[in-house]
């Protein structure tokens, strides 16, 4: 034999509304959680990428500035480069 509780109708709904309260609410809150790690992530690569950007700038105006003012230098090494890949390329 078995004891059953039997809750009357009108608590049994009650605590589902609030069941639905709570759970509605959760996901709002999980939902502004996750907007505003997508915000904070996005903002961060926004800084990553435009720092990567400068840095990239002062390599590149750097090295153009360098091979400016020593252009035989980099003459003679693209024909060192040139030759090394030639030689490679007739063994084949």
């Amino acid at each position: 034999m078995t004891t059953e509780i039997i809750a009357p109708p009108a608590t049994s709904n009650i605590a589902k509304e609030m069941l639905v309260t709570d759970f509605k609410s959760i996901v709002g809150k999980a939902d502004h959680l996750l907007n505003d790690a997508r915000h904070t992530a996005v903002d961060e690569l926004t800084a990553v990428r435009r720092s990567i950007s400068e840095k990239a700038c002062r390599v590149a105006n750097a090295s153009h500035d360098y091979v400016r003012g020593n252009p035989w230098r980099f003459v003679g090494l693209a024909a060192a480069v040139g030759v090394v890949i030639g030689a490679l390329i007739s063994r084949r």
